[in-house]
């Protein structure tokens, strides 16, 4: 598996990917198009407090079978958010999802940073990277549900620096959870 930074060559095979991957969200195609023309996208970027959006993509046989982001928030340069994270099913099992982590993990340390965090939910289909980041040292913390969810969404933070990271609902003024969205269920009544 070859791990190299988004390029536009592979934005739309990468799109569909994140669409497989996440298909009950959109957020993804818009960070996917910051991340490469951040200009173009500067709003969606500030709406969400957000200095950058970076995407890496897993390549197999020349084919994208995973992606992992990150955003970077504004005025937190000691922190930054895996986002988008996942690979397709054919590329599941054979350790390459370890192997993506490691990259992300090793690419926010050697910038300097504190804290890697990631926001999940507890649902069946994460159980499996829920394990790989908390073999990675990964924390958690309950968040609070949105109306409508049936599942609990943890907030992860991974200590790069060795020192035990501030929990995510301490910090004040904190931006909301990127990619989030109110279940559809819950959208339709409101």
């Amino acid at each position: 598996m070859k791990i190299e930074p988004l390029q536009p060559a592979v934005l739309e095979e990468t799109r569909r990917v994140a669409a497989e991957l996440f298909p009950w969200e959109s957020e993804h195609h818009t960070a996917l198009e910051a991340a490469l023309f951040p200009e173009a996208h500067a709003e969606f970027l500030s709406s969400r407090r957000l200095e950058c959006a970076r995407f890496w993509t897993a390549r197999l046989d020349g084919r994208v079978v995973g992606m992992a982001g990150l955003y970077d928030y504004r005025g937190m340069p000691s922190e930054t958010w895996l986002s988008w994270y996942g690979l397709l099913p054919v590329a599941r099992g054979h350790g390459y999802g370890t192997r993506l982590l490691d990259a992300i993990i090793k690419t926010t340390r050697e910038e300097g940073r504190a804290v890697l965090r990631l926001w999940t939910t507890d649902e069946d289909e994460y159980v499996a990277a829920i394990r790989l980041y908390e073999k990675r040292g990964f924390t958690a913390e309950e968040y609070p549900a949105l109306p409508g969810e049936a599942w609990r969404t943890l907030v992860m933070s991974l200590a790069l620096d060795g020192a035990i990271p501030i929990p995510w609902l301490s910090i004040a003024n904190r931006p909301e959870l990127g990619g989030r969205v109110v279940p559809l269920a819950a959208a339709k009544v409101a």
